[in-house]
């Protein structure tokens, strides 16, 4: 196990305002293939191109230019209502990309992402580490940004989303960079490029976004 440690924080970027009028729900939506340089995405997302530009800005800055030319890039965005008990993103405790170096860019417009800053010695299992999670996350040592901040993420962020107490409209944004393609059936299709690959079948527990190389 490396010797970082999970429970470690994310990193907070800057705040941004994202006006999105559309109802809409995009999962891992490829937006870059790997050994392309730009991002091409249908016109109804232009209403995230300033997160998904700092996020890439950001990733080349921390990670290099070469790793971000190597990489996918996938683009989750939803603008939809949810409320108390039924929340639009996975619950419990988790991580992001766990086992992976993949990078994440959230963002949210309400209800931002809490994080746990509890010690967490996790077995290497993605449906075992889930529970070990939940039984040693420590009351008290949850923390949260501001809403419509930009946050970067690894896999040792363990967070949640946060319930709602009532009903609401919520944008949210993410942006996963990654040497791996997501296979999962029912990810977002973009027509607009090229490519083809097979895709694996969800299941009713956690399903990982990609198959380790």
């Amino acid at each position: 196990m490396s010797a970082r440690r999970y429970g470690e924080l994310p990193v907070l970027l800057k705040l941004f305002e994202v006006d999105c009028r559309e109802m809409m729900a995009f999962q891992y939506l490829p937006i870059k293939l790997a050994g392309q340089t730009s991002i091409t995405r249908e016109d109804r997302l232009k209403p995230f191109d300033y997160l998904v530009g700092a996020s890439c800005c950001d990733f080349v800055a921390e990670f290099g230019l070469g790793r971000f030319v190597e990489s996918f890039v996938y683009l989750t965005a939803k603008h939809l209502f949810q409320g108390p008990g039924g929340t639009f993103n996975r619950p419990g405790w988790h991580c992001d990309g766990f086992m992976t170096d993949d990078i994440q860019y959230i963002w949210a417009s309400c209800s931002p992402t809490i994080y746990s800053c509890s010690h967490f010695d996790l077995t290497l299992d993605d449906e075992l580490s889930m529970r070990e999670m939940e039984a040693q996350h420590r009351v008290g040592d949850e923390s949260w940004n501001d809403p419509k901040r930009l946050t970067r993420l690894d896999q040792y962020v363990v967070h949640r989303v946060a319930q709602p107490e009532a009903v609401e409209l919520r944008t949210f944004f993410k942006l996963s960079i990654s040497k791996d393609r997501y296979d999962l059936e029912g990810n977002s299709r973009n027509y607009l490029l090229d490519y083809d690959w097979p895709m694996r079948k969800r299941s009713m527990t956690r399903n990982m976004p990609q198959v380790a190389q």
